[in-house]
């Protein structure tokens, strides 16, 4: 019986170390999606950072550059610099950050009943921002954020949570390529680099 309960508190105990870190993850997108008017009719993406030749070495953002374009290229997209669709800009505080947000609420049936308010909410040091515009109207559509990314006591900020903050950011990204769920092939990609 003992051995039993050494297994299943090892196991938790193994389960736990594998979840995912606890950064305060948020989301919004543009009115017109979230109202269901908006047919995405995007392709094709890029970076914002992969056309400067800026290059910051405070913080490891070529981690987030190597994660949007995965998430990027699950979801259908095609990497390009040639008049993309959608334009993914990125910023990364490293302090506490004050964030505007607009927050709905609705009282009873129907959107009649519907009352918008500006807040602001404060958010933990470390924030990722992700932002998603539309190439052609430079438009906003969706916004992402992971906030508490910096280590409490250090401050640090490392290669593997902004990792993990990207993917839990994406993980509310719905808007997914023209034509990828059909019966359209998608072309294959790689992954992984190989050795």
């Amino acid at each position: 019986m003992r051995k039993i309960y050494f297994i299943a508190i090892s196991a938790m105990f193994l389960l736990s170390a594998c979840n995912r870190h606890d950064f305060q993850i948020g989301t919004a997108c543009h009115r017109e999606i979230e109202d269901e008017v908006f047919k995405p009719n995007y392709e094709s993406f890029t970076c914002i950072e992969k056309q400067l030749t800026i290059v910051d070495t405070t913080y490891r953002f070529d981690a987030v550059i190597d994660e949007i374009d995965t998430q990027m290229r699950l979801r259908g997209y095609q990497d390009t610099k040639e008049r993309p669709n959608l334009i993914v800009f990125y910023a990364l505080f490293p302090t506490e950050v004050n964030l505007s947000v607009l927050q709905r609420s609705f009282r009873g049936l129907g959107k009649e009943n519907m009352s918008e308010e500006l807040k602001r909410i404060k958010l933990r040091k470390g924030t990722l921002l992700l932002q998603f515009v539309e190439n052609d109207s430079n438009r906003p559509i969706w916004m992402g954020y992971a906030a508490g990314i910096a280590e409490e006591k250090t401050n640090d900020i490392d290669e593997k949570s902004l990792r993990s903050a990207t993917r839990q950011i994406f993980d509310n990204y719905k808007i997914f390529a023209k034509n990828y769920l059909t019966n359209q092939p998608v072309t294959a990609m790689v992954l992984a680099p190989s050795k």
